[in-house]
């Protein structure tokens, strides 16, 4: 089987990529740092370092969306340049999608303060 074949099918491979992070996080506190590099050039043109063959703006989100459940104290998204994106400024608005479903994470399992430090 070619290494790429699981590429062919988004939906599978974004579910391996929820599963294995559940698994190897558990029930610890975490805090989520999203670099847009990973996004696919075609989709985020205004990054530092494009990845050719990158994510898709949508196979992000179902990744951070299939989160739900884990412990997120913190997030950040990281590598986006305004001033390098085009005048639809898709880059910006991917950003900005992928920090409403890092809050929209944080909202749906609140972690009280005493426990971060526990």
């Amino acid at each position: 089987e070619h290494p790429r074949t699981h590429l062919s099918r988004p939906k599978a491979a974004t579910s391996l990529v929820i599963d294995k992070v559940k698994a190897r996080l558990g029930e610890s506190n975490v805090y989520i740092s999203v670099d847009i590099d990973v996004l696919d050039p075609a989709f985020a043109p205004a990054i530092g370092t494009p990845e050719v063959g990158g994510w898709t703006i949508r196979e992000l989100l179902n990744i951070i969306d299939g989160l739900s459940g884990l412990r997120v104290i913190g997030a950040d998204v990281v590598e986006v340049s305004p001033v390098y994106d085009n005048k639809r400024e898709t880059t910006t608005l991917a950003a900005a999608e992928v920090a409403q479903s890092l809050l929209t994470l944080m909202v749906q399992t609140p972690v009280k303060a005493a426990s971060i430090f526990s």
